[in-house]
């Protein structure tokens, strides 16, 4: 069951990301996700979740405490992607542009709040505190960590002006490093190598 799980684990870390890398190819001239894109959003998060959340497991014996906090973290910040995938895919099919999305969510400040404005700092934030866990444990290699810190800290800098060059340049920036980690977990799940994230 393990081999099973690590090897699912894996595939997330490779669809999840590879997911938003579509996704941000189909913004429209405004950087908003659209129907499909904001769709296919919603759903990286959803698929990414898991792998990150085994990644994690793999650095509890070594740091417990950061490993409880970043999976917090990594479900908080994918339910916020889902947030704003569903938020593209719902402008998009009701014909609002950004500045009537943001008119409405003000009616609902508080709601806003709670599904948008806080959850969303939370997945860079979990990309960077991965990327620091990952070095200091040493469980990867150093580039995969140091690739996944700057793609945290890049991510808010391509989404909240939306600029469609540095989104694209954090998504393969979250996907190499991502995906070098799922494709390892994979090939250690397969060869029976299920104690270490390498």
């Amino acid at each position: 069951m393990d081999r099973f799980n690590r090897t699912a684990q894996g595939a997330s870390l490779i669809a999840g990301p590879l997911l938003t890398v579509v996704a941000t190819f189909l913004w429209d001239a405004d950087g908003r996700h659209g129907v499909t894109g904001g769709a296919l959003a919603a759903l990286s998060s959803v698929v990414w979740l898991y792998g990150l959340l085994g990644l994690w497991d793999r650095l509890r014996p070594e740091r417990p405490g950061w490993a409880t906090l970043g999976s917090l973290a990594a479900i908080l910040g994918t339910f916020g992607g889902i947030a704003f995938g569903l938020q593209g895919f719902y402008e998009a099919a009701f014909g609002l542009n950004g500045e009537q999305s943001l008119a409405a969510l003000a009616e609902h400040p508080l709601a806003a709040q709670l599904v948008l404005w806080l959850p969303g700092p939370a997945f860079p934030l979990s990309m960077v505190a991965l990327g620091l866990t990952l070095a200091i444990t040493r469980k990867a290699p150093l580039w995969t960590a140091v690739l996944l810190g700057v793609a945290g800290a890049l991510f808010p800098v391509s989404r909240i002006p939306r600029i469609e060059a540095v989104a694209h340049v954090a998504d393969l920036l979250l996907f190499v490093p991502s995906a070098f980690l799922g494709v390892t977990m994979i090939a250690a799940a397969l060869s029976g190598r299920t104690r270490s994230a390498r």
